[in-house]
C-alpha cells in the first residue's frame, strides 16, 4: 500500500487520557498481575434492575428513531428537567438525546463556534474539553479555578474578548470533586449576561452530590444556557452511551442537523433504558449514595494519615484529587512508578492541565479502597518519586 497522509487535526489531538489509562489497567489485570484501579470514572455496581427489566421487554424495538431522540423520551426527559432545574421554559423541542454526553458536547460546539472562535474552560479541566474545542475550530482560553476549586468571576472576565464565544462549567467537577458556590455562579452570571456568550453546562455528575445545599449551575439565572447531561454516571450505564443536550430550540436544531450526519440517532435500547430511568426520576439508587459516601469517607479518612498529601474533601462526583507537589513535580512518572511498584493506578494530573497532581476514583470495593491507599502510603513513605 502507499503511504497515507493523515489530517493534520490529528497533530493536536489524542486518545483520551482516562480511557487509555482505564484500557492499559485492565490488559495488566487480564495478564494476572494483581492491580487496584482507581482511573475509572464509572460506578462500580450493576445497572439498576429497574432499567435491565424495562429494557429486555422491549428488545423487538428495532428501527430508526428521530434523530434528537424518541418522542416519549424527550417529553419524559423535558418534565423530568423542568422540574429538577427549576426551569419552565424546557419542553420537547428543547431536548435533543444523544449517544453518550461527549456527542452532546461536540454536537453544541459544532453549532455554536466558528473558526478561531474562543471558548474559556477552568483548569484543572476534563480530559476531553480541550480536543472537542479545537477539533470544533476554537480557541482554548483556560482560567485557574481558586485554590479550593471555584470559579473566581474576575478571572473570567479578565480573559473575555471580542472572540469568546463560550464557558464550559463542570459542577460536581472532573476531576476535582468540587461543587461551585452558589455566590461565585451568581457573580459570574453578573459579568456575562450583558454579552452574547454561551454557558455550557455539564452537569453529568448533578445527580452525585453529597450535600443537600448544592446549587447547580443552571440556577443561577445565566441569560444563553446550553445543558449538557446523561444518565450514564447516575444508572451505571457508561457503556450504553446514552445522553442528552437541553437548550434553545434554535441550537438544538442546529445540533439535530449536524448530527444527522455525523451518528443519527442514539441505540434504541439505550434510549429505552433512559425512559426507564426517567419513570424512576433519574435518580441514583439510595444504596449507591451511601456506598459513594462510605467510599468517599475511607479514603478522606486514609488520605488524612498522609501529610505529604494535600486534598479538597469532594462534594459531588466520586473523585478526589490528590496534590503531591511535596512529593514530585512529574505526576505522570510519579503514577507510573506507583503503578509498577504497586499496583495501584491513579491518573497523573497532566491529563487535566494540572501538573503535580493525580485524580484518584473511590468507586471499588471497600477492601480494595482500604489496600490501594495502605500501598499509596506506604509507597510515599519509602520515598519514592
Amino acid at each position: 500500500m502507499g503511504e497515507i497522509t493523515l489530517s493534520s487535526r490529528l497533530d493536536s489531538v489524542s486518545e483520551s487520557a482516562t480511557l487509555a489509562l482505564n484500557a492499559r489497567v485492565k490488559q495488566l489485570a487480564s495478564e494476572g498481575k494483581t492491580i487496584h484501579n482507581l482511573t475509572a470514572g464509572e460506578l462500580a455496581g450493576d445497572t439498576p434492575s429497574y432499567i435491565q427489566e424495562y429494557v429486555s421487554k422491549h428488545l423487538a424495538l428495532n428501527k430508526y428513531t428521530p434523530v434528537a431522540g424518541m418522542a416519549e423520551l424527550r417529553e419524559k426527559l423535558a418534565d423530568h428537567a423542568r422540574n429538577f432545574y427549576g426551569l419552565d421554559w424546557i419542553n420537547r423541542d428543547n431536548v435533543i438525546i444523544t449517544s453518550g454526553a461527549k456527542p452532546a458536547l461536540y454536537g453544541a460546539l459544532l453549532a455554536l463556534i466558528n473558526p478561531g472562535d474562543e471558548v474559556i474552560v477552568p483548569t484543572p479541566e476534563w480530559v476531553s474539553y480541550n480536543h472537542l474545542i479545537e477539533l470544533a475550530g476554537g480557541k482554548v482560553i483556560e482560567v485557574p479555578l481558586t485554590s479550593s476549586y471555584d470559579i473566581d468571576s474576575n478571572l473570567v472576565e479578565q480573559k473575555l474578548s471580542s472572540k469568546t464565544k463560550a464557558i464550559i462549567l463542570n459542577s460536581p467537577h472532573n476531576p476535582t470533586g468540587a461543587v461551585f458556590s452558589e455566590s461565585s455562579l451568581k457573580e459570574l452570571a453578573t459579568v456575562l449576561n450583558d454579552k452574547d456568550i454561551m454557558v455550557i453546562s455539564d452537569d453529568i455528575y448533578s445527580k452525585l452530590v453529597y450535600s443537600d445545599n448544592f446549587f447547580m449551575v443552571p440556577s443561577a439565572d445565566f441569560k444563553n444556557l446550553l445543558i449538557v447531561n446523561g444518565f450514564s454516571k447516575s444508572q451505571a450505564i457508561t457503556g450504553w452511551r446514552i445522553g442528552y443536550a437541553i437548550g434553545d430550540t434554535k441550537v438544538i436544531k442546529g445540533m439535530t442537523s449536524l448530527i444527522s450526519h455525523i451518528m443519527g440517532n442514539a441505540s434504541v435500547p439505550a434510549q429505552l433504558a433512559a425512559i426507564a430511568a426517567l419513570e424512576h426520576d433519574d435518580q441514583p439508587p439510595k444504596e449507591t449514595i451511601d456506598t459513594l459516601k462510605k467510599q468517599r469517607k475511607i479514603v478522606c479518612d486514609e488520605l488524612n494519615k498522609i501529610p505529604e498529601i494535600k486534598y479538597h474533601p469532594p462534594e459531588g462526583a466520586f473523585y478526589v484529587f490528590l496534590d503531591l507537589r511535596q512529593i514530585t513535580s512529574s505526576s505522570i512518572e510519579w503514577c507510573e512508578n506507583l503503578l509498577n511498584e504497586t499496583g495501584v493506578a491513579l491518573v497523573p494530573g497532566e491529563a487535566f492541565e494540572a501538573p503535580g497532581f493525580a485524580r484518584l476514583t473511590f468507586v471499588c470495593e471497600e477492601e480494595t479502597l482500604k489496600k490501594a491507599l495502605q500501598l499509596l502510603s506506604d509507597f510515599i513513605k519509602k520515598g519514592s518519586k
